[in-house]
Parts: structure tokens; C-alpha cells; sequence
């Protein structure tokens, strides 16, 4: 490993913490991590105490092990969650230690045979018994920041014609160059293009945008445009994008890298069709080419050339035939102008467009994250134990918005935004 190399992941690390989870003075940190990823978490475990961190807790995760529960447990066992994770998760809710989960799997089709049922079983009990904790993280009760680590399966997935080193390495700098290492003051990069997507969120909130419809005339295998979707917002919506803030006024950034504006539609306000762009991973296993069809709110049909049964699985989740996120993404996007499939939620929902079914992020409505339970299901904001997100953007797209007042204004033109709606 170069000196330059080893001292830009080291810069990286102090970034996740610095501007990432913006880690505190006395604050604790939870760390989610692969095995594989150990040698870079303890260059982020480092930066964390060196920052200032009480304590740091790394959750290791092998998703061999996790195979083999859901291949030969016993079928009454996959409901089973020890009562020692609850408290745990209370303890760092409570506590509000910062969150940072770092994404890049060893084994990327490790879970290809293995059935979708057992998955969504296990996964629906997990989210069941800890969600005061995942309302705690999407109301932003505390800082987390979700961030990608290579592994040598991932890379030859996204780089197939390349030798396992090689790959390895081009994965490495597309990822640092995505996160801004590659800039003299990266920090600083990061807060002009923290700017530069708020100044999108600020045209969204100054029009009073309460409706987006997605149009892109290319034909589907129907005949029919391929996307003619329109999704009503709830009546206080707020734009996101960028960093996010506490309650207590910290900043933090929750995705490096970053592209999207986004916000919670109101459930029962979405009408039409789409077809996704990309691949999506529900229970970690591929979804491609895919077709939604809703009426009042509620997808109605589906389907997909790969990976239909795990839809079948995903969709009988309670919540999940709702969308609970919306977002816009300029395709030029240095994700999407990069000319590569990430398999990998972070960076390919940052390349184009996309929606989320399940649960919704309060802070897309006004003053959410304070409101109750009861209070935000009446005002449309979709609950559910699961978020997964499908990316929807194309070159061909056309994105209008409709106003308060009625209104019509064009936020998209083929894929990218205006020069309005970027403050030119």
C-alpha cells in the first residue's frame, strides 16, 4: 500500500467522522461493519477518539453465519431476537450515540439460494422488536452516516473485466473521488456541494411543490410510455437534501456521497406506473427490470425479469405497497456520469431518481420529527417495517412539479434539473 494511499484513507476516515456523523466531543459511536472491512475501521476507530468519542462499539457483521441460519435453522428459531439486542439498542437510543454504518459486501451473491420467505421472517422480527431505535435514527434523534468500504467480490462485480487487484484499486478511487477526497479541501467541497443541493430543496419549498409527476415518454414493452406516475406529497411537505440536523442543531451528513433532494409523499396520494432503471437488493438479493402500477397510493401490480419471487416475499410486508420517499436526482451525477452499476443501494440511488416503499422519514414533513405516531399516519406519512429504494431515473425523464396553487413548473428536463431550480 502507497504512503499516499494509506494517508488518503486516512483522510477519508476523519471525514466520516468530521463531516459524516460530526461526531461530538464525549459522544459514542456504533460502527456497523463487515469483517472484511476491518482494517479500515480501525483507521475510522482512530479518528473517533481522536475527535473526542467516550466510546466506540463495532458491530461485526459475516454474512456467511447469517446463511446459515436462514438455511438450516430451525423454521420456529428465525423468530427468535435475543432480548440483550433490545436493551442494547435502547441503551445507545437513549444515549443518542452517533450511528455510522459502512456498506460493501464480501460475499455480494451469498444469499442467491436462500429462501426469500426465511429472510423477510427474520428481518420483519429484527425490525419489530428495535423499532423505537430505527424511529430514533430516521427522525434524526442523533447523527449517522452510511459510507462504502471495497471488498475484492464487490469490486470484480462492479469492474467484472478487470483482475482482482486492479478491480480492487478502481473501486477504491471512484469511491474516494465520489466522497470529494479527491479535492484540495474536501470539507469545503463538501459545503458548497451541501449548498448547491438545498438550493434544489429551496425552489421545491418557495414554489410550494405538492405533487411530482415522473413522465418518461420512451415506450415499455407496452407500448405505453415507460413511466407516467404521479406522486401527491403530504399538505406540509419539506425538501431534503444535503446534510440533515439534531434537534440540538448538529449537523450531519447521512449518505457520502450524496446527489439526491427528497421527501415523504403523502400514501395514498400516488397514481400510474414506473419501471426501474437500475437494480434494487430487498433481502439483499437482485430485483431488476421491474414494473409498479398504484392507484390511490397503493401498488396494484408488479413485476420483474429478475428476481419476482423476492418481490412476492417483499410486497407482504405490512406498509410496503406504499411509498414512503421520493427523490430527485440529476443524472449527471458524478454516480451516474461514472457509467457504472454499483449493486449497491448507497451509490446507485445517488445516480438517478428514486422512490422508496415502506417506511417514511418524518423529517419530509413539517416539524415530523417532533409529531406522534397517531399524528403523522393522519397526515399520510407511511409506516412499515421495512425501506428499501428502486432507482427510476432515465435520460429520457421529465419531471414537473404541481404548485399549491396549480401551478405547473418543469424541475427535470431529460433527466436533469433546470437552471430555476438550480438557483441560475
Amino acid at each position: 500500500m502507497s504512503t499516499n494511499f494509506q494517508a488518503q484513507l486516512e483522510l477519508y476516515a476523519d471525514l466520516l467522522i468530521k463531516i459524516g456523523v460530526n461526531l461530538q466531543p464525549g459522544q459514542s459511536l456504533r460502527i456497523g461493519a463487515e469483517v472484511a472491512h476491518r482494517e479500515f475501521v480501525q483507521l475510522v476507530c482512530t479518528a473517533a477518539y481522536r475527535a473526542g468519542a467516550r466510546y466506540v462499539q463495532v458491530d461485526w457483521t459475516d454474512p456467511s453465519t447469517a446463511r446459515s441460519r436462514l438455511l438450516y435453522s430451525q423454521p420456529e428459531y428465525l423468530d427468535f431476537f435475543p432480548a440483550y439486542e433490545v436493551a442494547r439498542h435502547r441503551e445507545m437510543a437513549d444515549d443518542r450515540w452517533a450511528r455510522m454504518a459502512l456498506v460493501g459486501s464480501e460475499f455480494p451473491t451469498i444469499f442467491d439460494d436462500v429462501d426469500p420467505a426465511a429472510m423477510r421472517r427474520v428481518a420483519s422480527v429484527r425490525s419489530r422488536k428495535i423499532k423505537f431505535y430505527t424511529q430514533v435514527v430516521m427522525a434524526n434523534q442523533l447523527q449517522w452516516c452510511v459510507a462504502a468500504v471495497p471488498t475484492a467480490a464487490w469490486a470484480q462485480q462492479v469492474f467484472a473485466n478487470l483482475a482482482a487487484d486492479e478491480a480492487m484499486s478502481q473501486l477504491w478511487q471512484v469511491i474516494l473521488r465520489m466522497c470529494r477526497l479527491d479535492q484540495s479541501d474536501p470539507v469545503a467541497a463538501w459545503r458548497q456541494h451541501d449548498y448547491n443541493l438545498k438550493q434544489v430543496a429551496n425552489f421545491m419549498a418557495r414554489n410550494q411543490v405538492r405533487a411530482i409527476h415522473y413522465f418518461d415518454p420512451t415506450p415499455g414493452p407496452d407500448g405505453k410510455p415507460a413511466t407516467d406516475l404521479r406522486v401527491g406529497l403530504t399538505d406540509r411537505p419539506v425538501w431534503i437534501g444535503g446534510s440533515s440536523f439534531t434537534p440540538t442543531g448538529v449537523e450531519f451528513q447521512p449518505n457520502m456521497p450524496t446527489e439526491e433532494v427528497f421527501t415523504t409523499p403523502h400514501n395514498a396520494r400516488t397514481e400510474g406506473w414506473v419501471r426501474t432503471s437500475k437494480p434494487a437488493f430487498p433481502f439483499e438479493r437482485e430485483v431488476d427490470n421491474a414494473y409498479f402500477r398504484f392507484t390511490q397510493g397503493e401498488l396494484v401490480e408488479f413485476q420483474a425479469t429478475k428476481g419476482q419471487g423476492v418481490l412476492d416475499e417483499f410486497f407482504q410486508i405490512p406498509g410496503a405497497r406504499r411509498l414512503g420517499e421520493i427523490s430527485l436526482v440529476d443524472e449527471r451525477s458524478p454516480v451516474n456520469q461514472s457509467g457504472l452499476i454499483f449493486y449497491e443501494t448507497l451509490f446507485d440511488e445517488n445516480a438517478v431518481c428514486h422512490m422508496a416503499f415502506g417506511r417514511a422519514y418524518p423529517e419530509g414533513l413539517e416539524n415530523g420529527s417532533t409529531l406522534s405516531e397517531e399524528t403523522l399516519r393522519a397526515q399520510g406519512v407511511n409506516e412499515s417495517d421495512t425501506h428499501v429504494d428502486f432507482m427510476i431515473g432515465t435520460p429520457t425523464m421529465q419531471v414537473t412539479g404541481i404548485c399549491q396553487d396549480g401551478r405547473e413548473v418543469v424541475i427535470m428536463d431529460k433527466g436533469q434539473f433546470t437552471t430555476e431550480v438550480l438557483g441560475g
